[in-house]
């Protein structure tokens, strides 16, 4: 007898409309298994996201089978949730920008570090660290607080 628990009849429904769209450990494992020719078919970007996963993974100090895991992991839930979708990534510049921001705003609201401060740490005029809080906030306060409509 198993020490599942019983599946309320609501997983049930939602797994026969749904369909088992999960990846366990082992299928994950045996991607490496799949053969050059149909790996060819995929679209490249597929194929390059993986590597560049499995390189910056790398660098990051694990090993080369740990790495090809962590790649093959954030692939498998990347496509269960954006998979059939046009994404947009920004470019590093403003994906590095973007980042600072939140980066600065958990300085500022946090942290308790003063604009000027900020200012010098993120070498950017004392203005631009007012309109990156403001904005910043906005976008927190939408996050944390409900629309009351």
């Amino acid at each position: 007898m198993s020490n599942k628990p019983a599946r309320t009849r609501r997983e049930e429904e939602q797994q026969e409309l749904l369909g088992d769209h999960s990846f366990n450990d082992d299928l994950l494992e045996h991607l490496d298994e799949i053969p050059d020719e149909v790996r060819k078919k995929w679209p490249r970007d597929l194929a390059a996201l993986i590597d560049i996963y499995q390189a910056a993974m790398q660098r990051r100090g694990y090993s080369a089978d740990e790495a090809r895991s962590i790649a093959h992991t954030l692939m498998a839930e990347q496509s269960m949730y954006c998979g059939g979708r046009h994404v947009y990534i920004p470019k590093g510049d403003r994906f590095k920008q973007a980042v600072r921001d939140v980066e600065l705003f958990r300085d500022w609201h946090d942290r308790g570090i003063v604009p000027d401060d900020l200012a010098a740490r993120y070498k950017i005029s004392t203005q631009h660290v007012y309109r990156i809080i403001k904005e910043q906030r906005g976008l927190h306060m939408k996050k944390v607080q409900p629309a009351l409509f």
